[in-house]
């Protein structure tokens, strides 16, 4: 027999200050059932319990509620095999929406997970103060990794919202090069996502006087007043 190949999702090790391991964990994002998961995730266990020589868990992200209850009732009656799984398994809702600062500077990356776990959320809003704090309290090397993070995470209108917060409320440079490169090619995209999001009607001709915008202090301009305007008209009007 040839052995197959699996790879999980992610893993990560724990070690102690002189780099010896002390736990390791398997990650998995499961938006589906699936029977046979409840074979392959003992070999993600296994592998790391046997290569590393230190205990394991497996955590499970369900996006969806029933699917993690789902995989929490199959789960542990787990039949004959010697191998029992008691993963942890979370879902959005089991994520607290972190919108205290002081907490956000203690743990930068549960800010994190918390937005993207709530970015389908309008109250998502409320976390971008804490999640800003969060990233200026962990030094420019991984604030620009942090930053990436959300902003691939975040659903398009979410990340709209928050351009638009850094841009006028906290007034923030962009340090993420990539976030630069959107926030450039995409500037009248969040215009009118912004529009759409509050429910301001954007009639066809503002609508492509905005895309056509390439001046970007103009882009930034109708991005800010946009957040408040009344009209579409308001937006573009001189």
């Amino acid at each position: 027999m040839v052995p197959r190949t699996y790879h999980a999702d992610g893993m990560v090790l724990f070690c102690d200050p002189m780099d010896r391991p002390l736990l390791a964990a398997v990650l998995e994002v499961q938006r589906g059932r699936d029977l046979a998961k409840q074979r392959t995730w003992k070999l993600y266990v296994a592998q790391l319990e046997a290569e590393l020589d230190v205990d394991t868990a497996l955590v499970i992200f369900c996006p969806g509620p029933a699917t993690a209850r789902w995989y929490r009732r199959l789960l542990p009656s787990d039949g004959p095999s010697g191998l029992l799984l008691q993963p942890l398994i979370f879902t959005p809702g089991d994520v607290p929406l972190v919108v205290d600062v002081e907490r956000a500077r203690a743990n930068p990356a549960l800010v994190v997970l918390s937005a993207l776990c709530h970015g389908g959320s309008p109250e998502v809003d409320t976390a971008f103060p804490a999640l800003l704090e969060a990233l200026r309290s962990v030094g420019p090397k991984k604030e620009i990794l942090y930053y990436d993070v959300v902003l691939a995470g975040l659903p398009g209108a979410a990340r709209a919202r928050r351009e638009a917060f850094m841009t006028t409320t906290a007034d923030y440079e962009y340090r993420s090069e990539l976030f630069r490169n959107i926030a450039a090619r995409r500037d009248g995209d969040a215009v009118l996502t912004v529009l759409d999001t509050r429910g301001v009607p954007v009639p066809e001709a503002v609508r492509e006087k905005i895309l056509a915008c390439t001046e970007q202090a103009q882009l930034k301009l109708w991005l800010r007043r946009a957040v408040t305007a009344a009209t579409a008209a308001d937006v573009v009007n001189e």
